[in-house]
């Protein structure tokens, strides 16, 4: 746990003993965290410091846990980068508290926010590398086997134990990766994300736009690359040639 994580634990130790319940809203965009502090004869501001800087520490070790890829949380990039961990930090101090209430038991209940992409205070702007170079998609092996423009790509992988990643893969059964974050670059990762997450393929998916194509996952990967099948990932490659929508990050993965 980072210094400034560390003090303000130090600090809600001393003051009181508080209890938090984890409440995370997770759709690809941002995560948040819930601190609960109870009243043990501490003034409202007191409690209302408390239960802050409760959801500050559960958020810090929640983001720890966060997939960059397959191989790497943030904590093993933080671990292994003192440029990023500076970065992670930053990015944690400046979290949104979305909310502060008071319950009829006398509870204090703040929740934070942070956004996993989107701005340039994001989680994404501080664990991916800046200097990527942008590699094209590969080609696909038929481009008459798709009719129709698609706005987006929505992959089905209920069931699949997919976990959230700030750059997964998506790769044929055959192991080609045919969507990365080598292939849409820094920018473009930060503004947009490389990937957004539904519980439905029916709603959730605006991103995706209003005529995507939608696939099944046929696995998952390192808890959070995408498999799909080799017709399916070249029918993918081939649509993606006709409307780009892989270039503007337009995939929705739905879990």
């Amino acid at each position: 746990m980072n210094r400034f994580f560390r003090i303000i634990l130090a600090a809600t130790v001393l003051l009181i003993t508080a209890t938090a319940q984890a409440v995370i809203s997770d759709g690809g965009d941002y995560i948040e965290e819930e601190g609960i502090a109870y009243p043990e004869g501490q003034s409202p501001n007191a409690l209302r410091r408390i239960a802050i800087m409760d959801a500050y520490r559960y958020l810090s070790e929640r983001v720890d846990d966060i997939h960059v890829s397959a191989n790497a949380t943030v904590r093993n990039l933080r671990d292994l980068d003192d440029v990023i961990n500076t970065k992670v930090e930053t990015v944690l101090r400046g979290a949104r508290v979305i909310s502060v209430t008071r319950e009829s038991d006398g509870s204090c209940h703040a929740i934070v926010r942070l956004y996993l992409h989107g701005n340039a205070n994001s989680l994404a702007s501080a664990v991916l590398g800046e200097t990527v170079e942008i590699e094209d998609f590969p080609p696909p092996k038929y481009t008459n086997m798709v009719s129709g423009n698609y706005s987006g790509l929505i992959i089905d992988c209920r069931g699949k134990n997919l976990s959230t990643a700030i750059a997964p893969v998506i790769k044929s059964a055959d192991g080609t990766e045919i969507y990365a974050y080598k292939n849409v670059g820094y920018q473009a990762a930060v503004s947009n994300g490389v990937i957004g997450y539904s519980s439905s393929v029916d709603s959730g998916v605006e991103r995706a736009g209003a005529s995507p194509l939608v696939v099944k996952a046929v696995s998952v990967s390192g808890g959070c690359d995408v498999v799909v099948s080799d017709d399916d990932a070249d029918t993918i490659l081939a649509a993606n040639r006709a409307t780009k929508f892989l270039n503007n990050c337009a995939v929705v993965l739905v879990r």
